[in-house]
């Protein structure tokens, strides 16, 4: 995400929703967002900051991501593994401030994650653990 604040929202929110957050970042975090964020997430997950996408993708797999929340550098490096993605870039559309934005949030959510498009990749073909087909 390009502002720590946004990380922090979107921490806020999937926690809200049950989800665990396994990797998270910033483009222009300080020292004082990465501790932030470092606290708000539980331990393993992995903090980046400005990460080039063959970083981004390699956590990703580790991790075994379902969903990858990004803007326009996230986007192709999820669809090409095989992941959900939520747009969050700051041209939205559709908003996502209080509780009319958590709902489409949540409602955005559910949709990307549990669409039936994912058990076609051949990422979602193999056994959580075992090397990707990628």
């Amino acid at each position: 995400m390009g502002g720590a604040f946004k990380a922090f929202s979107l921490i806020k929110a999937l926690k809200t929703l049950g989800m665990e957050v396994i990797l998270a970042g910033s483009q222009t975090g300080t020292k004082e967002d990465y501790e932030v964020l470092r606290q708000m997430c539980n331990d393993g997950t992995v903090i980046l900051d400005d990460s080039p996408p063959p970083e981004l993708a390699k956590y990703a797999v580790e991790k075994d991501a379902d969903l990858f929340i990004g803007g326009v550098k996230e986007r192709p490096i999820a669809y090409k593994m095989g992941i959900g993605f939520c747009d969050h870039n700051h041209e939205r559309k559709i908003p996502l401030v209080g509780f009319e934005g958590m709902v489409n949030f949540a409602k955005e959510v559910h949709e990307t994650v549990t669409s039936p498009v994912w058990d076609l990749v051949p990422r979602r073909q193999n056994p959580a653990g075992k090397e990707s087909a990628i």
